[in-house]
């Protein structure tokens, strides 16, 4: 799922601001962006983004900046006169420029680091990620109900396809026996007729063999349980995606065992938007 969340916390002496960016992906999958002195919190960030974040590709990242610089001006006015003074000494011609000064200026913010890690700088960076999540969640959540709400709408029309294919099934044995006496009478001479007890053992083979209930049954289980996933309050995207492989392989083997071309329509358009529900889930944490 898409998302961005941004978080911040303050130390007496620094500001901590964390960063997070969610896009789809199938697994957790995180990328961490920290100062290079606070490297060694990285395996502890990453735990604190997957406690909270189950699926999805995250981008994180952590900037430090100090809360106030005491001394700044006198520390570049120094380096001022250091640079100035060295180049009078090796004969470097010119004089110093405001751009000059704007530019040592900008070398010298670019250089600063981080502090040395602590616990009380993970502190600060835990509840700065804590606030990024929180945030990231909420739009995550808002994205998250409107998914839902079009899944919904699929699955119901997925619905509509089942209960025609229920309606169906029935009738396969009659139609089956109707199409059987038809061709048997075009295939048999004038004035003879097959024994009915015969007929009727073949009616009952192929009723046995195009028998669907058990999957029709199961499709109706798979319906309810999507429902329930999609209610929940746990994170479904990994078991509806699993579901949608049920799916599959119970319209797949209707199809397959019915031998009816109206059926075998329905079939395939179940399949069809059957897919674009799995391309759905795949949006779901």
């Amino acid at each position: 799922m898409t998302g961005f969340g941004r978080g911040e916390a303050t130390t007496p002496t620094h500001l901590v601001a964390v960063e997070l960016a969610t896009v789809n992906r199938k697994q957790f999958d995180a990328t961490v962006w920290l100062p290079r002195e606070w490297l060694a919190f990285e395996s502890r960030l990453l735990q604190t983004l997957k406690a909270e974040i189950a699926r999805g590709a995250v981008k994180c990242a952590v900037t430090v900046k100090p809360l106030a610089r005491a001394g700044a001006e006198d520390a570049l006015a120094s380096r001022w006169r250091q640079l100035c003074q060295t180049a009078q000494a090796l004969g470097v011609p010119g004089g110093g420029a405001f751009s000059d000064l704007v530019a040592l200026a900008a070398s010298e913010a670019a250089a600063g680091t981080a502090p040395e890690p602590s616990e009380a700088f993970w502190e600060a960076l835990e509840s700065a990620a804590k606030a990024a999540l929180g945030a990231l969640r909420a739009m995550r959540l808002h994205e998250g109900e409107r998914i839902a709400a079009d899944l919904r709408d699929r699955l119901a029309r997925l619905r509509v396809l089942h209960g025609k294919i229920v309606s169906i099934a029935p009738t396969l044995p009659a139609l089956y026996r109707d199409a059987l006496q038809k061709r048997i009478a075009e295939l048999l001479p004038e004035g003879r007729t097959l024994d009915e007890g015969v007929l009727e053992r073949e009616v009952a083979l192929f009723a046995d063999r195009a028998d669907i209930a058990e999957e029709l049954t199961r499709l109706d289980a798979h319906f309810a349980h999507a429902e329930t996933l999609l209610s929940g309050d746990a994170p479904c995207g990994r078991p509806l995606d699993f579901l949608c492989q049920e799916f599959f392989r119970e319209i797949n083997t209707t199809g397959s065992k019915c031998g009816n071309s109206a059926i075998a329509r329905l079939v395939i358009e179940f399949k069809t938007l059957l897919e674009t529900v799995r391309e759905q889930v795949q949006n779901l944490e």
